[in-house]
């Protein structure tokens, strides 16, 4: 492996598994953090679920939606997969002299392009396992809002809240994960055009990922959503639900 290649492969790999600790904590703007400002939506969400009448319908099919989303991904990621490992097998004479794979390992040696082959299946795993996991936290998630206690019954809402929360933003954050891995495939794929196309590829998927997730058009709808949520989501104030109305007596009534 020349020089240059090293040093594109060690900026992938510090990119591609540091970016994700980084956003989690609000880089590079905690102010207008879309991850940030989602996870207060969400949380507000939940609230709403808690607080509205019990019909839990429209957040089903939305969470249900997601996991469809979610298997489509994942099983689009392991065929691709499969198709992926063909090549760490395939003859490097195949289809003659003008074979693409011929063609490909004439710029370097073999291994070397098996090692791009890998990294590009390594995104890729990396990516139907976040799928993966996304699928079965939504099931718990659907479990949880399922077993949350009705408006009649004695509840305590910021902590139930608070737990549906902590299982609701894991869920939908791992599918987000899933997603965000399709940036560095293809930044990981570009690195058969050499490492100088790997490099720009690598620094461009960071520099879209960062502007998306704090200057887009979204971010700042998200925020101004997250603005006029307002306040703490969880009032301490919080009103009870109304207890039923029991019917006065015909006695009292005079009747």
């Amino acid at each position: 492996m020349q020089c240059l290649d090293w040093i594109a492969f060690v900026l992938f790999l510090v990119t591609w598994i540091g970016i994700e600790p980084m956003m989690a904590i609000g880089w590079p703007r905690r102010a207008n953090s879309l991850l940030l400002d989602m996870a207060r939506v969400r949380k507000a969400w939940m609230r709403e679920v808690l607080t509205r009448d019990n019909n839990f319908i429209g957040d089903a099919a939305i969470l249900g939606h997601t996991i469809n989303s979610a298997s489509f991904f994942g099983s689009a990621n392991l065929i691709v997969i499969v198709g992926m490992s063909s090549a760490l097998f395939m003859e490097p004479n195949l289809g003659g002299e003008t074979g693409i794979i011929a063609k490909v390992t004439a710029i370097g040696p073999t291994w070397l392009f098996q090692c791009k082959v890998v990294l590009v299946m390594a995104t890729l795993l990396r990516g139907l396992s976040d799928f993966i996991w996304a699928v079965r936290q939504i099931n718990y998630c659907l479990a949880a809002i399922g077993a949350s206690p009705s408006r009649e019954e004695q509840r305590d809402i910021e902590a139930w809240t608070e737990a549906l929360t902590l299982v609701v933003n894991p869920a939908l954050r791992s599918f987000s994960v899933g997603v965000r891995s399709y940036y560095f495939t293809v930044a990981a794929a570009l690195w058969f055009l050499g490492p100088i196309a790997f490099i720009i590829a690598t620094l461009c998927c960071v520099a879209l990922l960062v502007w998306r997730q704090s200057w887009s058009d979204t971010a700042r709808g998200v925020k101004a959503i997250r603005k006029l949520l307002g306040g703490p989501l969880l009032p301490k104030d919080v009103t009870p639900a109304p207890e039923t109305v029991q019917p006065v007596p015909r006695e009292k009534l005079g009747v």
